[in-house]
């Protein structure tokens, strides 16, 4: 690619001549009104900005519209149209609108006009910078698109010529191109200019050094991309040829696989052979193969320049034997003192060649006759040699290097013989510096196993993933949820005896948008129940306390509340009461029993026709049931539950050991608006609603009560509360680009966060220890917020790391997922933050040394993904464990929220599973074999469930 640090607009350049008399008119009087140096650059710089945008109209114009026209469409397919304009149109949307700003200024031009800040007002903007970069990364593409067209199809060729014929400075589709790679060079000379003939005083003198280094900073950022884009072509094309050379290997292109070092070695193989082995060390992997020549003698190579893998090395064939993580790979230090005694005389020897040298050169300045001398000098350097030589080549313990392998059968010794111990030694030197930067890298970024695959197909068409959440208890399920808009189905995802998904049944007739793991009572209380408690002391401090605050507003029974003034309905339709502070409202339930008891009543309608059991609370159950049924109920609501709330406002509850496909809701809570999000704390379950409530649901010893829940309006139904996030032990709640936190204890907001200052809404968050990872809307950025001065900490760019994940896809779905890039899903799991898009591609982000000041973490991509969006992301408890999760309070539920609110627990010791939901699955490694990608395409119509050991 050609340098982006140079001007191409050339002083002779006809298309820098305007084109319009009148204009042409108007500047000349424009330049003899005011004379001066700086209004002459000025009409420079909208001449060529003008020439510019007219040459981008021409390509657009006469070369795109035109070859997608459906006269020409035979010319060329329309994905290698794509790929020749990539960028072009956009572009020209940017020039045009900077050409108007111009042709304002100078229509109404005078002394004190300012240029500066309309070019920083435009060109500050982040698109312009992401538009520029994707062109100039394209830029090799498209020229290699048009040199292939051109001879494939002569018809083409001859379209080409016509344009350019009729072009007015007769340039190429070529020239043309090459003309945004080379536009901010010529800012940069202009501004310059500009900045030299205006005066220090001048309200423009700032703009335009603002605008200066704006050009100079996209310049850089340029010219750095495209090194970058060069650099990982050759290490790509190195990795390659490697694959065509070494037979059997064919999965070495990743995108940060770079090779290092390539030795031919012998292995011991019995008692006295040696097998000749050829090692490929890459830096994060061992390659081993076996060496059959060609013909002659095996050439003894080191051959450390990528570039001539493929020539240096067609002397042999390679076939491939093993691979070994570097990290499962050690050097045996020996403490042989022998051999340490060989490599003190070595160094010793060396160290006396040195200094006679320096006494030769010495003794040739002598003026007085020294032939004896020089002759005695002689001889000790070669004595000196013959010993060096001795000792490098007659001790063989200097070629041999001994290393141990970690395997899953236990730790393997492995001894390696090189041909001379300078080859040994520069071996070792490298792979120790590769073992040194694998070790930080993954200190900062641990990958994940990848475990398996699961399809799930789809029962009707247009299902797709919504959330899930593991059950609790002893049974390892996973609870997966997806809807088309209609229907509402549960998938059981069975991890025992091996991951599975055991039934996909419907319980309900609408979406479901979010499913919560609440686990059983612990409480034990034999005369009153924790709500009441809390009600008790809440009602004394009304009567009692002068400063209590007056939204806390509660009641016991339906008889109190009777007493309250008011009447008021509740999410369930009985009456409540509202009592309103500038910050939110509190309401309690207080309706009667028995019309909930009657709406609770009807049947559930569902697609697999179950139907709704009367619901299991006190307020519902019948007091003359026998000691034993209560006693049964009782066991019952010590159970886990599983809530899921539905588009359609209500909440089904089920036991996590329900068999879904035969099994009932134990509970159906209905609501006045739609359910966004459950979450479990502190033996309370918050759900917050489309109409900007918060429900508060308690339980005593005996079940939840479903039909008094608290009350808290926190958003409103332009702006509801779309996300909820237990933050050590507070509630943050996402309201469009903005987050309050609630205080679980008064129910009262303590303070509110600004996240996103274009009011965009947030769409997904998770806490890791101190810091809360925020994604919003239509973006690929997320923040890290610390959760106590809620300052932004850092932002961090997840588009470079989808792009390298991208880089082996086809070129028009890589382009298109690139472009319309966005987070759809957050996980914090152990040290790790994983991240979902809508390209398919996960990452992981070593979050768990994050602080103010430190370095951007590691962003790093995983290799499987899925063909879609990345719907969900959830952990579990890998079967083997132990210790239920729950116990230490970590729970995986919509969104995989983390109940320990971001505290570190005994959870991190145990063996996890990580879980994507999303739109088929991808390889990316191999995203740009035929084979794989038609396999891809296959598999997009169904639902994959990926799973990772961490």
């Amino acid at each position: 690619m050609m340098p982006l640090n140079f001007c191409s607009d050339s002083e002779d350049d006809p298309e820098r001549t305007p084109k319009s008399t009148s204009e042409n008119t108007m500047w000349h009087n424009v330049i003899s009104c005011y004379n001066d140096t700086r209004t002459h650059v000025v009409v420079e710089l909208f001449n060529t900005e003008k020439s510019y945008v007219e040459s981008l109209q021409t390509i657009v114009l006469k070369y795109l519209n035109q070859l997608k026209s459906p006269e020409n469409s035979g010319l060329v397919d329309a994905q290698t149209v794509d790929e020749i304009f990539f960028m072009v149109p956009a572009i020209l949307n940017i020039h045009e609108r900077f050409l108007e700003e111009l042709r304002r200024r100078l229509d109404s031009w005078d002394k004190m006009q300012m240029i500066g800040d309309a070019f920083v007002d435009v060109f500050s903007r982040p698109v312009i910078l992401d538009t520029y970069t994707a062109f100039v990364n394209n830029w090799n593409r498209a020229k290699d698109a048009i040199r292939s067209a051109r001879q494939k199809c002569p018809a083409f060729a001859r379209f080409l010529e016509a344009m350019a014929r009729e072009h007015k400075g007769k340039l190429s589709l070529d020239n043309l191109l090459i003309k945004p790679v080379q536009k901010f060079p010529n800012y940069e000379l202009i501004f310059t200019r500009l900045i030299k003939h205006t005066d220090v005083t001048h309200p423009d003198q700032k703009p335009l050094q603002e605008a200066l280094k704006l050009v100079h900073d996209i310049l850089i950022f340029l010219n750095c991309k495209e090194k970058e884009a060069l650099e990982n072509g050759q290490r790509e094309t190195a990795l390659r040829e490697l694959e065509g050379v070494i037979e059997g290997m064919n999965d070495l292109v990743t995108p940060e696989r770079a090779f290092l070092l390539f030795d031919l070695v012998s292995m011991p193989s019995g008692q006295v052979t040696r097998k000749e082995r050829g090692f490929f060390l890459f830096n994060d992997l061992l390659v081993i193969t076996s060496i059959k020549r060609r013909s002659g003698t095996i050439r003894k190579t080191n051959m450390t320049c990528p570039g001539s893998v493929a020539s240096t090395l067609d002397t042999n064939k390679y076939k491939y034997l093993t691979k070994i993580s570097l990290d499962d790979l050690e050097i045996v230090k020996s403490k042989d003192e022998n051999v340490r005694r060989i490599m003190k005389e070595i160094e010793h020897l060396s160290e006396d060649s040195s200094k006679l040298i320096e006494i030769s050169d010495k003794a040739a300045s002598l003026r007085c006759p020294h032939g004896a001398l020089e002759e005695a000098i002689r001889e000790l350097q070669r004595e000196v040699q013959r010993q060096l030589a001795e000792r490098q080549t007659n001790d063989a313990q200097l070629n041999v290097l001994e290393l141990t392998w970690n395997t899953s059968n236990g730790i393997q010794n492995m001894t390696v013989v090189f041909s001379k111990p300078e080859k040994r030694t520069q071996w070792e030197e490298i792979f120790a510096e590769a073992k040194q930067k694998l070790a930080n890298s993954l200190e900062r970024c641990q990958i994940p196993d990848f475990f398996v695959s699961v399809p799930i197909r789809k029962t009707r068409a247009g299902l797709q993933f919504t959330c899930a959440s593991p059950t609790l208890g002893v049974q390892k399920d996973v609870w997966v949820c997806n809807s088309d808009g209609y229907v509402g189905q549960v998938c059981v995802l069975s991890l025992v005896p091996e991951p599975s998904v055991t039934s996909c049944n419907g319980v309900c007739n609408a979406r479901i948008l979010c499913v919560s793991s609440v686990p059983a009572n612990e409480e034990r209380t034999s005369n009153s129940s924790l709500m009441n408690v809390n009600i008790s002391i809440v009602d004394a401090s009304m009567n009692s306390a002068p400063n209590r605050p007056n939204n806390s507003m509660v009641s016991s029974s339906p008889s109190k509340a009777a007493e309250r003034k008011g009447s008021f309905k509740s999410t369930d339709g009985s009456t409540q009461r509202t009592v309103t502070n500038n910050e939110s409202n509190i309401q309690l339930d207080s309706g009667s029993s028995s019309e909930d008891s009657d709406a609770e009543s009807q049947p559930d309608r569902v697609v697999a026709g179950q139907t709704c059991a009367n619901s299991l609370t006190p307020n519902h159950r019948q007091q003359d049931s026998t000691a034993s049924t209560n006693a049964a109920d009782e066991s019952e609501n010590q159970q886990s539950t599983m809530w899921l709330g539905t588009e359609d406002g209500c909440i089904h509850v089920y036991n996590c050991t329900d068999n879904i496909r035969i099994k009932k809701n134990k509970i159906k809570i209905p609501h006045v608006s739609a359910v966004y999000s459950i979450l479990y704390l502190d033996n309370r379950v918050f759900v917050s609603l489309a109409n900007g409530d918060i429900c508060v649901y308690s339980r005593d010893r005996n079940g939840w009560n479903v039909s008094s829940p608290l009350t808290v309006t926190v958003g409103t139904v332009s702006n509801p509360v779309v996300k909820l996030l237990n933050v050590h032990g507070k509630l943050w709640c996402a309201i469009q680009g903005t987050i309050k936190v609630l205080n679980t204890k008064t129910l009262q907001i303590d303070s509110q966060i600004q996240i996103s200052n274009d009011s965009k809404p947030i769409t997904n968050m998770t806490v890791l220890n101190d810091y809360v990872w925020i994604s919003v809307q239509n973006s690929a950025h997320i923040k890290c917020c610390h959760h106590e001065s809620f300052e932004i900490i850092f932002e961090v760019n997840l588009a470079p790391s989808v792009n390298k994940m991208l880089s082996n896809c086809d070129d028009i779905i890589r382009q298109h997922k690139a472009a319309c890039l966005r987070v759809t899903s957050l996980l914090a799991c152990k040290d790790l933050i994983w991240v979902g898009t809508s390209a398919g591609v996960l990452l992981t982000i070593a979050a768990h040394n994050v602080a103010k000041g430190s370095s951007l973490p590691a962003v790093t991509g995983l290799p499987h993904g899925h063909t879609g969006h990345v719907r969900f992301l959830t952990f579990v408890a890998s079967p083997d464990s132990e210790t239920e999760l729950v116990q230490e309070g970590t729970v995986s539920s919509a969104g995989a929220q983390n109940l320990t609110g971001g505290k570190s627990s005994k959870a991190s010791h145990q063996d996890l599973l990580v879980i994507s939901g999303g739109d088929g699955y991808e390889d990316f490694r191999s995203a740009g074999n035929n084979t794989m990608s038609e396999v891809a395409g296959r598999e997009d119509s169904t639902n994959h469930l990926l799973l990772w050991k961490v």
